[in-house]
């Protein structure tokens, strides 16, 4: 269930970030035969589902497994529809917290197309471990004790769309100018080297046991299988899993050095800032969460 690309030649918009919280399911369309095929088969205008996480970041699955992506980058064509919902009785911080813990939770699980098409042509009775774009999202809010539809385990995205449960929010889109797109065409895509990066690290392990869909069952895998530890750790340096941080860096260095920072303009700083403190009372740090699962793991 494929999202629209951003090739500049026709008119394009993007998610309007000013409209969107944490936890709001994203609706998308694109004008792929793929994803006409599963318009006509869910009697829908829309193909595939994202969901917010914070600010300018969405999370996913895609043939490229479960990833989060900058939203800047996302350009739908003008004539797709793009439709974004919220919880109509308002989602509480624990529901939210365990809502983006399940899906951060499934970052690098691989994407079923088996699965997928089950979906609209039945067939429903097995379902694994990988991932669909609206089996994601169902599962996510199911863990928290929400269940927006029927069989969160097999749903369409048009399934999420009929739920009683949401609501549709207004005005979700702006027009994006050829400018724009080009701009972050000229940047590094930070989050595309990390879906590249996580999927090099869990393809490698998977050779030792397929049945590692994510980080998470890596970190199980090598509790319980220590002598495969040197292996492990040369696939983290293989795959540049380690080495992001310092294209990051060198891409923002303003954000790491304070002689830097105090050269940019206020008004920049100031928003900057802003959204910082904003990410961090949406909720627990999800690294100072991984950190702590972590200490917990070292001492079982």
């Amino acid at each position: 269930m494929n999202m629209a690309r951003d090739e500049p030649t026709r008119s394009y918009k993007r998610l309007n970030e000013a409209a969107l919280l944490p936890g709001d399911i994203i609706l998308t369309t694109a004008t792929a035969a793929v994803s006409k095929t599963i318009r006509v088969a869910t009697r829908s205008d829309i193909s595939h589902a994202l969901i917010y996480a914070e600010d300018y970041s969405v999370i996913d699955a895609t043939d490229e497994g479960v990833h989060s992506r900058n939203t800047q980058r996302l350009h739908f064509e003008e004539e797709c529809s793009v439709y974004a919902l919220r919880l109509r009785a308002r989602i509480t911080t624990t529901e939210l917290t365990d809502v983006l813990t399940f899906v951060r939770s499934h970052i690098g699980t691989e994407y079923s197309v088996r699965e997928a098409v089950r979906t609209v042509v039945g067939s429903r009775k097995d379902w694994s471990t990988k991932q669909f774009c609206s089996r994601l999202i169902a599962q996510a809010f199911s863990s928290a004790g929400i269940q927006l539809v029927n069989d969160p385990n097999y749903c369409s995205p048009a399934d999420l769309q009929r739920s009683k449960l949401l609501e549709a929010i207004p005005n979700v889109t702006i027009s994006v100018g050829d400018a724009e797109i080009q701009f972050f065409k000229s940047r590094a895509d930070i989050p595309q080297l990390m879906r590249d990066a996580t999927n090099a690290l869990l393809d490698g392990a998977r050779k030792s046991d397929a049945g590692i869909q994510n980080l998470n069952d890596l970190d199980f895998y090598l509790a319980h299988h220590p002598e495969k530890d040197t292996e492990f750790s040369q696939l983290l340096v293989d795959s540049g899993y380690l080495s992001i941080w310092q294209i990051e860096k060198e891409k923002n260095p303003w954000q790491y050095d304070l002689r830097i920072m105090q050269r940019e303009s206020e008004g920049g700083l100031e928003g900057y800032c802003r959204d910082l403190l904003r990410s961090e009372g949406a909720g627990p740090n999800r690294y100072v969460v991984n950190r702590g699962g972590y200490r917990v793991l070292s001492t079982d």
